[in-house]
């Protein structure tokens, strides 16, 4: 138990001297649809911001669709407080391309940025991969979430929280399952193998490209540490597709193909 407590104090120690000494990058522009933004005056006002670099990319879409899904969660207990923002890397992309690519994938929640006032490299002190999520809040303009190549929805719903002054310190971010998933590419059916050290109710959701659901599978409760679960893939057509799993406490995005 001493062992854990040290641990999980180890874990916060390090997060905060790693996140307490980076701000976020102030910046005045118009979005893609004219609207006026000033960062910090937004911070100010107690709103939080969500920022998704992206090319756009096809590896993009699943993280971008997944957290936007994030973001949707706050608005019922924080209404226009949590901010969706999905900006190319390097503000150089046209708008209507942009906002196309958004409007593909399906996103209905996200304000589009493509200026060069609000790029990637702002924020490559964690290095640059896309989609690069970032999470910035509060009066002392921090960066709660600087995450690269893909997407946690715990980490990012923690970061939420934190900045929105509602977070709790606990070790749930220690809980991180062994995923395996073969064969890729798939071809009739896609195999999970995953590790758990505890058991609740979670989802496994196949997407497609655009970020259609195409197959909900809700896995039995186990006691068992190893789950293995198989999905039949031989109805869809060859691409690129990928599988979430999800529960109240963790959430991982995957990326497969499919070919025939």
């Amino acid at each position: 138990m001493k062992n854990i407590f040290l641990s999980c104090l180890m874990i916060f120690l390090f997060k905060s001297l790693s996140i307490a000494q980076i701000t976020a990058t102030d910046y005045t522009l118009n979005d893609c649809a004219g609207n006026p933004h000033h960062l910090f005056a937004e911070l100010d006002e107690g709103k939080v911001m969500v920022i998704s670099f992206v090319m756009p990319c096809l590896s993009c879409i699943g993280p971008t669709i997944a957290s936007s899904d994030d973001v949707a969660n706050f608005e019922i207990s924080h209404p226009g407080r949590v901010i969706y923002i999905i900006s190319d890397d390097n503000g150089t992309t046209p708008c209507s391309t942009l906002s196309s690519w958004v409007s593909t994938n399906g996103i209905s929640n996200a304000i589009t940025v493509s200026n060069t006032a609000l790029n990637m490299s702002q924020y490559d002190g964690n290095g640059i991969g896309m989609p690069k999520i970032v999470v910035l809040g509060g009066a002392a303009h921090k960066v709660y979430l600087n995450e690269n190549n893909g997407q946690n929805s715990h980490q990012l719903s923690e970061a939420i929280n934190e900045a929105l002054g509602t977070a709790s310190i606990n070790c749930i971010e220690n809980i991180n399952p062994d995923i395996n998933l073969y064969p890729n590419p798939a071809s009739k059916s896609v195999t999970l193998e995953y590790n758990f050290d505890y058991t609740e109710e979670f989802s496994i959701v196949l997407y497609n490209l655009i970020g259609e659901k195409l197959i909900t599978v809700i896995p039995e409760k186990q006691f068992e540490v190893k789950y293995i679960t198989q999905i039949n893939t031989e109805m869809f057509s060859n691409g690129i597709y990928f599988i979430k799993l999800n529960s109240k406490t963790f959430s991982k995005v995957i990326q497969f193909a499919i070919s025939q």
